[in-house]
């Protein structure tokens, strides 16, 4: 298990050097608008939902070792194109191909589903959700020291991502076993699968990952071209802002949400968890309309409602796949588990290709206002399912 939360954290340093390049990369160097480079993001969240559950019952299939190692190596080269384009096609090609790669992240939960019990799953979930946000820690502050470094803003970045992957590739291959329920003796129907899915319950699951998906993807395009328009960071500047969202990650998945999850259950967290989300979305729609004037600091003004954001996000996320990963048949919680985070990037999917009109059209405070408002759904969604659950026993 240690071996792959190393592989989790290699990867997502890689992945987290990308962000404070990418919108520079799109509009800057490749002349692309604020509506292209959401579509870019689209891309690959969209190959990612495809990719998701494709992976995911791979693994259930031919094993979870084998399905990994393949999509690491496949992200590498995409990391590997994408730092030499300078063509919005190219760009393109490279993130969808790395998208689908990124669906890996179904199978490394369904790795932590099989070896874990029940009741040290939502440990583990959060611990796997700590070593992403120690990449993000690392990886933005790295991408934005690294940008312009040999050729344009992004190569030095993603060929960092590239090697980082390779590297991840090399650590699971040395490093993390095939575990006990890996293989599926019968190959399972796509019908019977969902049948499954639905009768287990995970239909409400899937939507709360959505709607979390489709909020928060409105912070993930307006909050860096806020940053870059409204304050004028600095590629560099960003790096340091997302390298402050990383530590709070690590501070909540990687401590906090073990004893929070057992006082009042996984999914009690993540209900908590998403209406924290919504206040700090509809508190960063304040401070945008103020200039983020409210405290005589943009910069503590930034900190404050970034916190919010991202604790309410680190509590919500791993809790439901928690939650959902318990309601499932060994034998098929790749494939269940691939379609819950499926509909996650679905959600991002859309999420993503609305926010770049929105943002060119209205401003960022309207991105903010309207992932409140979808947050405020999340909460109600994940209340119905507590209901559900209790109304069944």
């Amino acid at each position: 298990m240690k071996g792959l939360l190393l592989v989790v954290f290699v990867n997502f340093v890689g992945i987290g050097a990308l962000i404070p390049v990418l919108p520079y990369a799109v509009i800057d160097v490749a002349g692309g608008s604020e509506t292209l480079m959401a579509f870019l993001m689209a891309s690959f969240s969209l190959a990612m939902f495809i990719g998701s559950p494709v992976l995911g019952a791979l693994s259930d299939r031919l094993g979870r070792k084998r399905v990994l190692i393949g999509s690491i190596f496949v992200a590498a080269v995409a990391h590997a194109v994408f730092a030499f384009s300078t063509d919005l096609m190219m760009m393109f090609v490279a993130r969808i191909v790395a998208g689908f790669a990124a669906g890996n992240l179904s199978v490394i939960m369904a790795i932590i589903t099989d070896t874990t019990s029940q009741e040290e799953r939502a440990r583990w979930m959060g611990m796997l959700g700590a070593f992403v946000g120690l990449g993000f820690v690392a990886g933005p502050a790295l991408g934005g020291l690294l940008s312009g470094v040999g050729g344009e803003v992004h190569t030095a970045p993603f060929m960092l991502a590239a090697v980082l992957a390779l590297t991840g590739g090399i650590i699971s291959q040395r490093t993390v076993e095939e575990s006990a329920h890996a293989t599926a003796t019968e190959k399972i129907p796509f019908a019977r699968r969902w049948n499954d899915f639905y009768g287990h319950g995970l239909i409400g699951f899937a939507i709360a990952m959505f709607l979390l998906n489709l909020g928060f993807a409105q912070v993930e395009v307006s909050f860096v071209l806020v940053l870059k328009d409204l304050l004028g960071y600095s590629s560099l500047d960003t790096g340091w802002i997302f390298t402050w969202i990383g530590l709070l990650i690590v501070v909540v998945q990687g401590g906090l949400i073990g004893p929070v999850s057992r006082w009042i259950s996984d999914i009690g967290t993540a209900l908590a968890g998403s209406l924290v989300l919504v206040l700090g979305q509809l508190a960063t729609t304040i401070m945008i309309m103020m200039n983020f004037d409210a405290f005589g600091s943009s910069l503590i003004s930034v900190l404050a409602v970034t916190a919010l954001v991202c604790i309410g996000f680190a509590f919500t996320n791993p809790t439901l796949s928690s939650a959902a990963s318990k309601r499932t048949s060994e034998g098929q919680i790749g494939g269940a588990l691939g379609i819950v985070q499926g509909f996650g990037s679905l959600g991002q999917v859309g999420g993503l290709m609305v926010a770049g009109p929105i943002y060119e059209a209205y401003g960022g405070s309207f991105n903010f206002m309207a992932g409140g408002v979808i947050s405020m759904g999340l909460s109600a969604c994940i209340l119905m399912i507590i209901i559900g659950r209790k109304t069944t026993r």
